[in-house]
């Protein structure tokens, strides 16, 4: 609607990173600032007070997506369940105690956002192959872009496999963030940090070695977009599509077979709704 405009337009003039929680309905009835195409939407899932991943499970709490026109939200999520926090009494979250249980996509958005605040400082410290500046971590800021594309190339996806799993893509997004994979992969992350301007039908290439014996490859396309209309049934004013070649000759488009399973299916064709595109390898 309107504020899911009024957000699109905000991030893309000021170029700063917002979150939004996507909020605890169940199923896709969010808050309309979730849907904003700029935004970093943030779902939730239970991690029941332990450590393992094992027993993780959305069990019908955080609200989901698509969007109504098919875009893959939310973008992240993190833990919905048993968080503690501080809770400065007799003003606090809940009286008679200063640390209490949180729950909900609001307290999963301000862990994101934490991860989120320390990839801005790695940034600034020249951790992604950048060179750092002589200023602090806002003036040696990535473009929010850039900084969303690290969040999520760096984060670590719930195991699942089908649209019906419990923790599908539209329930957990691309996964929970993991500032250790950040720091681990940051020598062999290749960053365009909106550098490149393309015309009507431009494309721009790279290159890039895999070494051997990588557990992974991805590669992760991240635009900011104008404002769209509300009355569209696509909310995507531009077009930026993700390609990635094999050595082999295998095409794999940006989000192919991803909605459905950890990995990128070959083929497919250019996604021309989302504006965050990714193709993850094994």
């Amino acid at each position: 609607n309107s504020t899911s405009q009024e957000v699109d337009d905000i991030i893309f003039l000021n170029d700063f990173s917002v979150l939004q929680s996507q909020s605890n309905s169940g199923w896709q009835d969010s808050r309309p600032q979730a849907w904003a195409k700029n935004i970093i939407s943030v779902g939730g899932i239970r991690h029941y007070n332990n450590a393992s991943d094992v027993d993780d499970n959305w069990n019908g709490g955080a609200s989901i997506g698509p969007a109504a026109d098919g875009r893959i939200k939310p973008d992240i999520s993190a833990y919905y369940d048993s968080v503690w926090t501080s809770d400065n009494d007799p003003g606090g979250y809940s009286g008679g105690d200063d640390y209490t249980g949180f729950n909900g996509t609001s307290a999963a958005t301000p862990i994101v956002a934490g991860h989120l605040g320390l990839i801005y400082q790695m940034w600034a410290s020249g951790e992604f192959g950048n060179t750092p500046g002589a200023g602090d971590v806002f003036d040696e800021r990535p473009h929010n872009t850039t900084a969303k594309a690290l969040l999520l190339n760096s984060s670590k996806q719930w195991s699942f496999s089908g649209s019906g799993h419990d923790l599908t893509r539209t329930h957990q997004g691309w996964g929970k963030p993991d500032l250790q994979r950040a720091y681990d992969n940051s020598d062999q992350t290749f960053v365009i940090d909106e550098e490149i301007v393309l015309g009507d039908l431009g494309s721009a290439s790279w290159d890039v070695t895999v070494p051997a014996g990588a557990p992974e490859f991805r590669a992760t396309l991240i635009y900011s977009d104008l404002a769209g209309t509300t009355s569209s049934n696509l909310h995507r004013i531009n077009d930026l599509s993700l390609r990635v070649t094999a050595p082999g000759g295998s095409v794999y488009w940006g989000n192919n077979g991803l909605l459905s399973a950890m990995t990128s299916s070959s083929g497919g064709s250019s996604n021309t709704k989302d504006t965050v595109e990714q193709v993850i390898l094994a």
